[in-house]
């Protein structure tokens, strides 16, 4: 059984990431934000330095889901971008290597813009936003530091584990507004987390290094997403009618188009990419076969 440690379970990949490796692996986990809890993990301090955090683990591998990992459809993103420093993500990079540890950054597909669509990891339509810029420089800075590093760009939905991401706020807002209005023009390749755990374990287990892009077979923008969620849920909704093309450029922190190409980690792997169906289903079934109880006491102990 091999020792892993997951870096930002505070975030929806980190969390989804911890509870779906635990189930087969030693996990620890380690939150920058609230004192997020993943039943079946060992908590590490925060405060300890991530030699300290590393070391006292034995981790074999080092998952890293800082803000670069939060999906860019998630308002909060930005946000949380700027409160911590690109640097960040080269120092756990480092600190893995020379621990002899695996290193793997989850990053984001918001690195890219339109007008063309499905990038691959040589596209060289880049977002110029202060957030895509941010990102990139993380990816830069931990290639640097760790060289055998696997970077792995993507848009990963899933449960929260504080019970207030963006996927929980489309459900409550459709279930007390009964409409759907979300942005029909930014479009993206979003893939379910736990489906993004098994392909990163696989890609880890074949020893890739370098970067990858890792996405559902589908691309969606957010409205579309939003509809079929709530198809996926049986609630009923109304369509706000807003206009799904744009006469001028859209520019801003993924606010185009962010699909990703993944005919790379699909030739290597020999693995094909889920459809949105697959994902969503999978999602609504993680409510009822204990997934999403794995991160419900941190709820638990919010409310006591």
């Amino acid at each position: 059984m091999e020792s892993i440690l997951v870096v930002g379970v505070e975030t929806v990949v980190g969390a989804n990431l911890a509870a779906h490796f635990a189930e087969r692996h030693d996990v620890s986990a380690v939150s920058f934000g609230a004192p997020v809890r993943i039943e079946g993990c060992h908590h590490a301090d925060a405060s300890a330095s991530p030699s300290d955090t590393i070391l006292s683990s034995r981790a074999h591998r080092v998952i890293y889901c800082g803000p670069e990992s939060r999906s860019s459809w998630d308002p909060a993103t930005d946000a949380a971008l700027s409160k911590t420093p690109a640097s960040q993500a080269a120092l756990w990079a480092r600190v893995a290597q020379d621990c002899g540890a695996t290193f793997v950054m989850i990053s984001s597909d918001a690195v890219f813009t339109g007008p063309w669509i499905f990038h691959d990891e040589d596209s060289a339509h880049a977002c110029e936003s202060w957030g895509a810029n941010r990102i990139r420089a993380a990816e830069t800075a931990a290639i640097a530091a760790c060289p055998e590093a696997l970077i792995v760009r993507t848009n990963a939905f899933g449960w929260s584990p504080t019970g207030s991401g963006w996927v929980e706020s489309i459900l409550q807002s459709i279930e007390l507004r009964r409409s759907v209005d979300q942005d029909p023009i930014r479009h993206s390749t979003p893939l379910l987390a736990t489906d993004l755990a098994d392909i990163v374990e696989r890609a880890v287990s074949e020893g890739l290094t370098g970067l990858y892009h890792v996405a559902g077979a589908e691309r969606v923008s957010p409205d579309q997403f939003a509809r079929r969620l709530a198809d996926q849920f049986d609630l009923p909704w109304l369509a706000i009618r807003r206009d799904a093309t744009s006469a001028e450029s859209t520019e801003g922190f993924g606010a185009a188009e962010c699909s990703l190409q993944t005919k790379k980690i699909r030739k290597a792997l020999c693995v094909a990419m889920p459809m949105l169906s697959e994902g969503l289903d999978r999602l609504n079934a993680q409510r009822f076969n204990g997934h999403r109880d794995l991160m419900l006491p941190l709820l638990e102990e919010a409310a006591a």
